[in-house]
């Protein structure tokens, strides 16, 4: 992999001068490039062709919003013109490249609708799924951030710029540092220093790692980014001024006053969009999101820490699974492991991530994993990324090598090459595409979906009638999550008798409501006692928001009407 531009590729040329920082992005195609073409990344314009080109019956493409930079933020939305409207179908929604430097994410989620839209009519999974189910698709969900990463590529850039500061790319002195040593690149700088906090690691000098004085280990480094003075790292900054990672600006354990996360909840036209879609949405029964953080390759810990600067909600406010969910939840993990053969675990502290908003606020099974993460095994995270790179021939690491700061003087220079950590290089890509793409069409057969099993009319005598339904969720995810109950944010199933002339309930309840039918053959009944004429026709109607919509079953009031 080179480094004056690592692994990626956009249209033209482009530049970013910066606090004495010169990056140059590699040049690529000014044309169109296809999604399926894996040797390399599309920026805005190759990725809007793309999304174009798989425009058609099956595909429906729109604009969710606009970014601050006029960009639109694709949605992609799949199901055949067969059978129930799109909008009243189970839905799962996709949304990838929250944070700016992930863009794999994207190739993920376009993959997904290209082996949809090929397999509608020549693969019966595909074919059933696109007649009874929606999918919506969120193909890169941070586009300004985005062009930021092509622009900038020798910086790890997980936020959309600030718009203020144009003339540093959006960026500001704590983010850009100063490239030291001329490798094009901005990594990690160690600077010596007796009794520092960071040392070098015994098993592998490539890396750095916290010492242990309990185990009489002595520290001998600060580390910073590449040419940051200290005295920047505390330079004043607005609020929301040091970019915004959209996946940190979401409702659920927001935290405040961290960087990146926004000056409030979201705060940005895309964050924003996301989360009045899924409101308006009440189809949507599951979401996968492709993102920094992770409950497939591992599932979510039962004891889940907050972040720190969320530690303080109060205790009625959840932080970790619903003990009914987490069986789900472990289950799913383990058909990603299996499907994709794909293990480890990706970054922390997911609160305000979207997943976090779409589980804790809207009670619906959320999903998320990196695209290219370490597999599990011996050691740290950093030493099992390195053997990574050795395994597949990444140079994915800077050796320290010495360098002179203006400030500081002689400091050491290297690190991880800037979002190596974040995209993989081509030769993995397409494989790695391909085994999320699978795991997603598995998912997407998991949802939900209300049928009636049966109706039956029995006749009491003297005109009155005992009606009785009952209905089956023949998905695997049952109606509503425990915790989707708890918040009572979805609504409940509700089957209720249509008033209908010269017909009488004399049962209780005209509508009855029920908080959820569990899935794989779970059942549920109902029953009316009324009176009416023989040959009368009635209606029963069954809602389940996320499991179907509207049914409408009509009933005949005779001793032969069982269904």
């Amino acid at each position: 992999m080179g480094r004056s531009g690592g692994w990626w590729r956009c249209g033209g040329r482009l530049a970013a001068c910066a606090l004495g920082m010169v990056v140059t992005a590699t040049p690529g195609a000014t044309g169109p490039v296809a999604a399926q073409d894996t040797g390399t990344y599309l920026d805005y314009e190759a990725l809007t062709s793309a999304v174009r080109g798989l425009e058609g019956d099956l595909v429906r493409v729109s604009s969710l919003t606009t970014s601050n930079a006029g960009r639109d933020i694709w949605l992609l939305t799949l199901g055949s013109a067969e059978g129930r409207p799109l909008d009243q179908r189970p839905a799962l929604l996709v949304v990838a490249n929250l944070e700016a430097n992930r863009v794999a994410g994207s190739h993920a989620a376009l993959r997904f609708v290209e082996r949809l839209a090929a397999g509608y009519g020549a693969d019966p999974d595909v074919t059933a799924l696109l007649d009874t189910r929606t999918v919506y698709v969120v193909p890169r969900a941070n586009p300004d951030g985005a062009e930021l990463v092509f622009t900038l590529p020798g910086i790890e850039t997980p936020y959309k710029p600030f718009q203020g500061n144009a003339d540093a790319g959006g960026l500001n002195a704590r983010e850009l540092g100063r490239d030291l040593n001329g490798d094009g690149l901005v990594t990690t700088m160690r600077v010596s220093r007796a009794g520092g906090a960071m040392m070098a690691d015994p098993d592998d000098p490539r890396l750095v790692r916290e010492a242990e004085r309990t185990r009489a280990e002595r520290g001998a480094y600060d580390i910073m980014p590449e040419g940051i003075h200290p005295d920047s790292l505390d330079a004043y900054v607005p609020l929301g001024g040091d970019g915004v990672n959209l996946n940190l600006n979401f409702q659920h354990e927001y935290q405040y006053f961290e960087p990146h996360v926004g000056p409030h909840m979201i705060s940005e036209p895309e964050s924003r969009a996301l989360a009045d879609f899924v409101f308006e949405h009440p189809n949507v029964a599951a979401v996968l999101v492709w993102s920094a953080f992770d409950n497939l390759r591992s599932p979510t810990p039962a004891n889940r820490t907050p972040p720190p600067a969320v530690t303080g909600n109060p205790p009625e406010v959840p932080t970790n699974l619903a003990e009914g969910d987490r069986p789900y939840f472990e289950y799913v993990s383990e058909q990603f492991r299996e499907i994709t053969g794909l293990s480890g675990d990706g970054a922390p502290d997911e609160g305000g991530s979207f997943p976090q908003f779409t589980y804790y606020q809207m009670g619906l099974p959320t999903f998320t994993t990196p695209v290219w993460a370490p597999p599990e095994g011996a050691g740290s995270t950093d030493a099992r990324w390195l053997a990574l790179f050795d395994s597949v021939g990444v140079d994915g690491h800077v050796a320290w090598t010495p360098a002179s700061h203006p400030q500081l003087g002689e400091v050491e220079v290297g690190g991880f090459v800037p979002n190596a950590r974040v995209n993989p290089p081509a030769s993995e890509l397409d494989g790695l595409l391909e085994r999320h793409t699978d795991f997603a069409l598995w998912l997407a057969g998991r949802l939900p979906e209300v049928e009636v099993v049966e109706t039956t009319v029995e006749p009491r005598g003297e005109g009155v009638w005992s009606v009785a339904l009952t209905l089956t969720n023949e998905g695997y995810f049952p109606t509503q999550l425990e915790l989707a109950e708890r918040i009572r944010f979805n609504r409940p199933i509700n089957a209720r008798l249509m008033p209908a002339s010269g017909v009488t309930v004399l049962s209780e309840d005209v509508q009855h409501q029920l908080p959820r039918i569990d899935g794989m053959g779970g059942t549920a009944d109902f029953s009316w006692l009324i009176t009416a004429p023989a040959g009368t026709e009635v209606a029963i109607e069954v809602f389940a928001e996320r499991a179907g919509g509207l049914i409408t079953i009509p009933v005949t009031l005779s001793a032969g009407d069982d269904r």
